[in-house]
């Protein structure tokens, strides 16, 4: 007769699966970590614009190499040393600095009474009817083709040039502002009121922070639609700057200048894109701590 087996001490898990009426406890294998090539581009994002854009350019680069290739047809290559040859003589300086001038002034005299008349209109009814039917009848006309017109009384000067592109850089502002100001919440005056703030401090301290964020957004449409007119507005009549430059290029058949033109007008305009990004993000810095994300 043999020995009974020692009894063994069933463990409380396995009573638990063992139980009437219950599922079997199943152990939850942790998540699988994704590759380590993967987690390095999620944290570095503009490795994938990079990418893309070099590849763009291998591809224009070797469409531009192939034989029987047409004359207009330069590679990133060719445009890049004609860009680098502008620069050596000082002349590309001038036609930048030119253009810059105009375009900057025109956008911070459109953009910033399109920013005031916006907030204005956005808080103010009567203010908001006094322009509506205006900004509805001459918004949708193209600012170029009142480029004659202003030409007629004041020439094709830069001063016409100026008022062209404030002109355009205005609504983008304007539209952008009132909507921001007809976005925020009426609470946050009704506070401003009971705590005894005058109707100018309102506009400072409530008005002008809550619709920032998407008045901003109108200015940098604005901005860019300063450098879309500086263009069109340079190659009309005697002028100088970079739409002078590149028609002049066009007619003499000089490609290699005419596309180291248009890269050093992409150049500037990307490069005030930026500074004016980054100046967003300082005005808007609160909003990053109240849970907001800035872009």
């Amino acid at each position: 007769m043999s020995k009974a087996e020692p009894r063994q001490e069933m463990r409380p898990e396995m009573r638990q699966e063992m139980r009437p009426g219950t599922a079997p406890h199943r152990a939850v294998s942790p998540p699988l970590s994704p590759p380590a090539w993967q987690e390095f581009v999620r944290q570095r994002p503009w490795l994938v614009t990079l990418a893309f854009v070099l590849a763009c350019l291998a591809l224009w680069e070797l469409a531009a190499a192939r034989p029987g290739r047409p004359e207009y047809l330069l590679g990133p290559s060719q445009i890049f040393t004609e860009l680098l040859a502008l620069t050596q003589g000082g002349g590309l300086a001038a036609q930048v600095l030119a253009s810059l001038r105009r375009a900057l002034l025109g956008f911070a005299i459109g953009g910033g009474l399109g920013l005031l008349l916006g907030l204005l209109a956005g808080v103010s009814r009567n203010f908001r009817d006094l322009f509506d039917l205006t900004q509805a009848f001459t918004h949708p006309v193209p600012k170029i083709a009142l480029f004659p017109v202003v030409a007629v009384v004041l020439g094709f000067t830069d001063i016409s040039r100026v008022l062209i592109i404030a002109i355009s850089a205005f609504f983008p502002a304007y539209l952008n502002a009132v909507n921001g100001a007809l976005g925020v919440n009426p609470r946050l005056f009704w506070v401003a009121r009971n705590v005894g703030a005058s109707r100018w401090r309102s506009f400072w301290q409530v008005l002008l922070p809550a619709s920032l964020p998407r008045a901003v957004v109108g200015l940098r449409i604005s901005l860019m639609v300063s450098f879309v007119l500086m263009v069109a507005t340079e190659v009309v009549g005697h002028s100088n700057g970079l739409g002078a430059a590149l028609m002049r290029a066009y007619r003499e058949g000089a490609y290699g200048p005419m596309y180291a033109g248009i890269v050093c007008t992409a150049l500037c305009g990307m490069a005030a894109n930026a500074l004016l990004a980054q100046a967003s993000r300082r005005l808007l810095a609160w909003q990053a701590h109240a849970g907001g994300h800035l872009g």
